[in-house]
């Protein structure tokens, strides 16, 4: 049994061929950059060359998540592979962390030793590799930030979030190769832009934990207030109170909730007019795809119709 709903538009097709051209064109900057770092002898560009094994490595892991997803629900799960994005989303950061701080490491001790870890520096070479990489991540960037707005869940968001923090990663070695090629003298420059990387590297990581760690705990979204949501319920007719009211996200682009509303006596008729509304209320107000209403017209009365 396959149904495609509830969001699932995430795995369409553009989607996938826009993280298939990101795992292509990070070959291509992984054996630029290789080039370039062993010909530099710079440890800034050996931190980025490196970092591409992983960025591989994670966009391979989201695009895998992608077409579990859009496989839909099944009488297993039976709300699809949603999850599994949320994985790839903690993987990636984890695999972002790593990478910053062995390197942030390696690049501390040299600084502080004023050396470089593999003899001087040629920042020809650095700039020679950084120049045609701004360009193809700038592409790679533009591409996937295209992507329909609904797709941007964790799993995606990992992706922009690291496509962007390797724009600024380029920028900081553009950087570092103008300073040593008009200075040469100031030695510590490869040194101290390894660890500006590395630091990047460990804060792009923070919000792929902080949004996986959101979804597993079934925290109410950070951009939904539980307030407005029962302001807004409580404002359609006929509704007299709410209760149970909880919101949770499956993964980020498929947020639910589920309540109890106390309505006045009406007929069956009228209370699916209720919950149709609510519905509405909800996807249209707060982007809540999958909300259940359980009516109830009383104390101690039968529940009147849910949806």
């Amino acid at each position: 049994m396959v149904d495609l709903v509830h969001g699932e538009k995430e795995s369409e097709t553009r989607v996938l061929r826009a993280l298939r051209l990101a795992v292509e064109l990070s070959i291509v900057i992984l054996a630029i950059e290789a080039v370039g770092a062993f010909l530099s002898r710079s440890l800034s560009l050996t931190v980025d060359a490196v970092h591409n094994v992983p960025d591989i490595f994670a966009f391979i892991v989201s695009w895998l998540a992608l077409r579990a997803t859009g496989r839909g629900t099944s009488e297993e799960m039976t709300f699809g592979a949603h999850r599994f994005e949320v994985f790839a989303g903690l993987l990636n950061g984890a695999l972002i962390l790593g990478t910053g701080a062995v390197f942030g490491y390696e690049a501390a001790g040299d600084l502080l030793r004023g050396t470089n870890f593999a003899g001087t520096v040629d920042p020809i070479w650095i700039l020679a590799a950084a120049v045609p990489v701004l360009a193809l991540r700038a592409v790679n960037l533009g591409v996937i930030g295209k992507s329909p707005r609904r797709a941007r869940d964790l799993n995606l968001l990992s992706v922009l979030v690291h496509l962007g923090s390797d724009i600024a990663i380029t920028l900081a070695l553009l950087v570092a190769g103008f300073l040593l090629l008009v200075a040469p003298s100031l030695v510590w420059v490869d040194a101290a832009a390894a660890l500006v990387i590395a630091g990047i590297l460990v804060a792009e990581s923070v919000p792929l934990f902080r949004g996986g760690w959101d979804v597993l705990t079934e925290r109410t979204p950070r951009n939904l207030s539980v307030e407005a949501i029962e302001r807004s319920a409580l404002s359609v007719p006929r509704i007299v109170a709410l209760h149970d009211l909880h919101v949770w996200a499956v993964c980020p682009t498929l947020v639910c909730m589920t309540a109890h509303v106390r309505v006045e006596e009406m007929s069956v008729r009228d209370g699916m007019d209720v919950v149709a509304e609510l519905r509405d209320r909800m996807a249209d107000e707060f982007g809540i795809l999958h909300a259940v209403f359980e009516l109830e017209t009383g104390p101690g009365s039968h529940p009147a119709p849910s949806g």
